[in-house]
């Protein structure tokens, strides 16, 4: 069972154990109202009517590092709505994740698969800040959703920060048929479609980033694919029209803001145009992830094997949202090996263990270079992954550890009892890049971790 198939699964158990507890109005959804008020308006009613365990719990300082977590539509912090919160708060939660979209993402948003059902109850809400006196923001997070609420951040950042949609449907299935999002694959289909064989070649790349790798590079930033200037009239009208029904899913406001970012940083021309052949579920069919990605923007559209999507805008691509304490400065750019790294040195170091090990197919995005707050490490360590200290038997040491041994000069020792720092997916998914483990003992978070050994190490100088 990969991780996707484990959330759902986990999403699934979760509500099914709730109704064995909960029956009847309690498991129904509430209702929008008919007239819906303003973001602003209800975040503060729903604020102000919050008792100390629930304001404990769904509430964090506005430059809490959870402001700036964005994962690939699983739940995030804060509190659960289900089991947390009273029926009137339920239904302003209602209200605002219907207030929150435009009059046409409340045809989608609301109607993804899993949520058709439960409204909001699969959801937690957290709120950065006071929405009596901004500024603040609230996220709602659950399956195929990140939404932000409250307009644009303080830092510059549209939508407060990056947003992420998606839906279930058409699963595995060339064409994404019945997906909510589908009208987005399409126009990005006719699109390529219209490129002519050299644009084509230029714009279809052979392996697609990772889906959460969004990070903005700003004008020095490094873009593969085609430029969207270099596209053909019929092909800038297309791509217009692909950056509309992206943006068609949010309030007008917010829109407003997300454009003039756009416009701030070159306008559509300042774009690249890239699509994919091959994803981390196997060969991706034609036209079905695509990217357009700028100075200050990221669109990101994997619609294979269903619907994950991310936008990142932001009015400086060069500073941008970055919440938290300073842990240090990067001096260049970490992903992939540079990520693992990081977090291996951090996972030795902070534990003491012999060895460490963090798979790098775990690696969720890129570490920008310059100074690095809390909330960096958050977004670069989205799976929310808990460390452990595990003990094996020199003579049961995978493979791979006893090439680090030999790597460090070390001749390996098989009556040893080396211990190794790693995570908990790794010791219940992934055994066999460890070898045989003879005892657990479970760490902190692997973000908190980082964060740590950066506060007290830095980065490398070079």
């Amino acid at each position: 069972m990969n991780r996707r198939t484990a959330l759902k699964v986990g999403a699934s158990v979760t509500f099914l154990a709730g109704t064995g507890l909960y029956g009847g109005y309690r498991l129904l959804p509430p209702g929008r109202s008919r007239t819906l008020e303003g973001v602003d308006v209800l975040a503060r009613r729903l604020y102000i009517s919050l008792d100390e365990d629930q304001r404990a719990e769904t509430c964090v300082a506005y430059d809490h590092p959870m402001r700036q977590y964005h994962n690939r539509g699983v739940w995030g912090g804060g509190r659960s709505i289900l089991f947390g919160f009273n029926r009137e708060q339920r239904s302003i939660l209602t209200d605002l994740l219907y207030a929150g979209l435009s009059e046409e993402g409340r045809e989608r948003v609301p109607e993804e698969y899993f949520s058709r059902w439960t409204g909001v109850h699969l959801m937690r809400v957290l709120i950065c800040g006071d929405p009596t006196a901004s500024p603040y923001q609230m996220i709602l997070t659950g399956t195929h959703l990140n939404l932000r609420l409250g307009g644009k951040s303080r830092e510059g950042a549209a939508f407060g920060g990056p947003q992420v949609y998606g839906d279930q449907r058409g699963n595995e299935r060339t064409g994404l048929p019945g997906n909510l999002y589908r009208d987005q694959f399409l126009l990005g289909q006719r699109l390529i479609r219209s490129l002519d064989a050299g644009r084509k070649k230029e714009a279809l790349l052979e392996d697609a980033p990772i889906q959460t790798q969004i990070e903005l590079q700003g004008r020095h930033g490094s873009f593969p694919g085609l430029p969207v200037a270099e596209l053909s009239p019929e092909g800038k009208v297309l791509a217009q029209q692909l950056v509309d029904r992206i943006f068609s899913t949010y309030p007008p406001d917010d829109v407003t803001y997300a454009r003039e970012c756009l416009d701030a940083n070159g306008g559509l021309d300042a774009l690249f145009l890239t699509y994919y052949q091959h994803g981390e579920d196997g060969e991706i069919p034609e036209g079905q992830v695509f990217r357009l990605e700028g100075p200050g923007a990221v669109f990101h559209f994997r619609g294979y094997p269903h619907v994950h999507a991310f936008l990142n805008v932001a009015m400086d691509g060069d500073a941008p949202l970055s919440v938290g304490e300073p842990v240090g400065n990067n001096p260049a750019w970490l992903d992939h090996a540079g990520v693992k790294a990081l977090f291996e040195t951090a996972l030795r170091a902070e534990t003491g263990a012999d060895l460490a090990y963090y798979d790098e197919s775990s690696v969720a995005g890129r570490l920008r270079p310059g100074l690095i707050r809390s909330g960096d490490i958050y977004s670069l360590e989205s799976w929310q992954e808990t460390a452990e200290v595990v003990e094996i038997r020199g003579s049961n040491l995978s493979a791979p550890l006893l090439a680090v041994l030999r790597g460090q000069a070390i001749v390996p020792d098989s009556d040893k009892t080396y211990t190794v720092a790693t995570t908990t997916y790794v010791t219940n998914d992934l055994r066999e890049k460890l070898g045989r483990i003879d005892t657990r003992r479970p760490g902190p978070m692997l973000r908190d971790l980082t964060i740590a050994y950066l506060r007290s190490h830095g980065f490398p100088k070079g």
